[in-house]
Parts: C-alpha cells; structure tokens; sequence
C-alpha cells in the first residue's frame, strides 16, 4: 500500500472546519483558537502516534498553503472527492481513527462562541458526517444517561466550572473517560449490561441536589452529556499514564479540598461500577495503577486488555468474514443476518472462558461503527480479515488464537448454509460462489 498523501488527508479537518463554521460568516476568532488547539494538541508528546497526527502536523507546517487554497477553490466537489479517495486507501485502523477525530471537529464547530449548538451549523455538520462517515453529530451530543440529545446546553457553561479552561475540562472529562476505556478494554470490549446500568447509576450523583455549585459534581454533568465525545478525545492520546498525570495535576490545583474529596469519592465509586467480582484480574490490576497515578505516585499502569481500536479490528473481521460470504451471491439475504445475529449471540456466551471472544460479544452495541467502515466504499474485507488474524497471532495465546480462527470460519459457513438448500430443498446448502469464498478465506485464516 502506498504511503498516505498528507497533503490531501491534511485539508480534511480544515475543511471540515470552515465548511461548518462558514455557514453564519465564521469563523470566529473562538472558532479558529478551538481549531488551532486542535492542530496544536497533535505535537504534543503523547498526541497518538497515526496518520491523522501526521495529517494535523503537516497541516501546521503548510497551513497558509492549504487554506489559501481550500479558501479560493471555486469548487469544492473535486476536494471533497480527493479527501474521500485518500481516506479509501487507508487502513481500517487508520480509517476508524481519522473518521473519529473528524467528528471531533465537527462538534467543536458547530458550537458558537458561548458554547451552543448552531442549528444551522449542526445541519452541515450532518451533512458532512454522511459525506466522510465520521461519528453523527447526535451521537457525540447524546447524553449517556437517558441518552437525549444534548441540543440547547453546553456543560461548559455551567456556573461550577466557569474557572476552568475548555482544555482544562477535557483533560479532566479524560479521567473519566480513560478509566472507562481501560476497563471496557480489560472486558474485552464490552462490559455488559450490569455495569453500564451501574455507571448510569454513578453519572446521576453529578445531578444531586445542593450539590449544584460543586466542581466535582458538576464535572459529572459534563462527562454525562459530552460521554462520547470525552470518549473520542482520549483516542488522541497515544499512552493514558499520562491522561491520569495530568488529572491528578488539575484537581491538586483547581479544587478545593472539599471538592477534591469529593472528586475521588467518585473516582472510587466509578471504580466500584466497573470492576466487580466476576472481573478479570488484569482489570483489577490495572485499576490499582490508575488509583496510585491519581494519588500522585509515579507508576506504571499495569498492562492487560487491549485498546478499542484494536478491539474493532478483531470485531471488523468477524463482521467481514460474514459480508464475504452473505454478499457471494450478490446481496445480504434476512436469513443470512438473522444466522449471523444467532452465532454472535452463541459465541457471546462462551466469554466467560475466553477473552478472545469478546471481539464477537461487543459487535451488536459496536454495529454502528463496524458496519459502516466493512461495507464502505472502498472498503476491502479479505484484507480486514488478514489484519484481524495477524493481531490475534500477536495478542493472543495459541489456544486463543485458534478460537479466534474457527468463529470466523464458523460464521462464514453457517452463513452460507443459512439461504442454501439448492433446487426444490435439493443438493448442497452451499453454492459453487459461496464454497469459492470459504475457500478463500480459509486460506486468509490459515486453515489451507
């Protein structure tokens, strides 16, 4: 594959940028501090290390350049053509990446300089998120709580944090939020229904009455209203030791003490939601380094689980391996979705007794981002598949990683046995087109 072409994936997030700020004669001076904050954040030392860092770099050392030239095109469809081919050409892994913190831009834009949505900038920001498939602007907005869009309140403006900076407020939302993801990773990808209710149960103590003008309380109403995009941000962050460095650092400096007891009252309720008895033991582990970190000591967070990008790769090829073969004879057929719906549901239960299949346990809440990047255009499944494999081989013991194997293939044929049966009921259940594509994909899985 050949390597990206920066100045084209540069001009996606400026263009992102002006296309929603332009609508009401932006941007504003707010608007482009946001932006260049965001452009600057990819030089920091732990900005992830990835092609959409390597667009934002090369988009701050040619700036002018490509602003003078997106801001003078007569046409923008020959752009937008340009920056959707060379996002075709990436990776899934970078492909998911790049969509997402173009999603991120999006939110910032949409926002005027009091921190509320503009409709008539939410609606090109819809408009672009179907364009470049990044994250919809209702899901990044959508309060995890009672999952109601958030359209007219920005946390930002809350009273009880208006002595904190807009950085400051992600960095701190980032805790959260890489706690979260650490241990959704230590899961396997899906903490289950019980602890989402649990974590619901926890956001709610944010909304406590008489608790309005604490700091730490109202942070919980951020987090709860910005989940998503909290979520999106730490995918920015190459390691998370420092995300809890800089945490720490934040509440010994901006809270008070009362509020700092009261930060880590819910820091520790937090940990109580999501790590329970039935937990694995690495997720235990690296609990207890995330604990040390925000008490200020200087450790290394135990390694275990795996991160989410990693999680959707091993996802995408289970998805994939079912697209190849339901997709054999020219369309996606009911039976064929319902068979795969089935299988994911019977693997999903054996969890308990390998971790590996949590790749297939997370896909029905994970549907939303695996099916689109799968079945995009452009998009090259055998090659999602290949991926998929070479990170199981690497991650996963051999016993694991053999499992991991035979789902896939499991799917593929059960899939293809699902709209079988030949003439009449007669004959093979599986045609000529779909055997050709399970021979090709045991081939891809090593089985021949």
């Amino acid at each position: 594959m050949s390597s990206p072409n920066f100045d084209t994936l540069a001009k996606a997030p400026l263009f992102v940028h002006l296309a929603i700020t332009g609508v009401d004669a932006g941007p504003t001076p707010v608007d482009s501090r946001r932006f260049n904050e965001h452009v600057e954040a990819s030089g920091d030392p732990n900005a992830r290390i990835c092609v959409y860092t390597g667009g934002l770099q090369h988009l701050a050392t040619h700036f002018h350049r490509l602003y003078s030239e997106l801001t003078t095109a007569q046409d923008t469809a020959p752009v937008i053509e340009e920056i959707q081919a060379e996002m075709q050409q990436l990776t899934p892994k970078d492909k998911l990446q790049f969509v997402l913190h173009l999603g991120r831009v999006a939110a910032a834009a949409v926002r005027d300089d009091g921190g509320n949505p503009v409709p008539e900038r939410v609606a090109m920001a819809v408009q672009l998120g179907e364009m470049f498939k990044f994250m919809p602007y209702g899901k990044n907005n959508e309060r995890f709580t009672d999952q109601l869009q958030v359209t007219t309140y920005w946390p930002g403006v809350d009273p009880a944090l208006q002595r904190f900076t807009e950085t400051e407020l992600r960095q701190l939302a980032s805790v959260y939020a890489c706690l979260y993801a650490a241990m959704n990773g230590c899961h396997g990808g899906e903490l289950g229904e019980a602890r989402k209710n649990a974590l619901k149960h926890w956001l709610m103590a944010g909304y406590t009455p008489g608790m309005e003008a604490c700091a730490a309380h109202a942070l919980l109403r951020y987090y709860d209203q910005l989940f998503w995009l909290s979520f999106a941000d730490i995918q920015f962050e190459e390691f998370p030791k420092p995300v809890f460095v800089k945490g720490h650092a934040l509440v010994s400096q901006k809270f008070d003490a009362s509020e700092q007891a009261a930060f880590f009252q819910h820091l520790h309720s937090l940990a109580a939601a999501l790590v329970t008895a039935d937990s694995p033991p690495m997720a235990r582990d690296t609990l207890a380094s995330i604990l040390e970190l925000m008490q200020g000591q200087d450790v290394e967070i135990a390694s275990g689980g795996l991160p989410e990008d990693e999680w959707d790769i091993l996802s995408m090829g289970l998805v994939a391996s079912f697209l190849l073969v339901a997709a054999a004879d020219g369309h996606v057929g009911d039976k064929e979705c319902q068979t795969f719906a089935e299988i994911i549901q019977a693997v999903s239960e054996g969890v308990a007794t390998s971790l590996i299949l949590k790749s297939a346990a997370r896909i029905p809440d994970q549907m939303h981002i695996l099916w689109p990047a799968v079945t995009a255009r452009g998009a090259h499944p055998p090659r999602m598949v290949a991926e998929a494999v070479v990170l199981a081989a690497a991650k996963f013991g051999e016993e694991d990683f053999n499992l991991y194997r035979r789902v896939a293939l499991a799917i593929a044929v059960k899939t293809a046995e699902a709209e079988g049966g030949g003439f009449l009921g007669l004959g093979s259940k599986i045609s000529k087109e779909e055997q050709k594509v399970i021979d090709g994909l045991k081939k891809l899985l090593g089985f021949a």
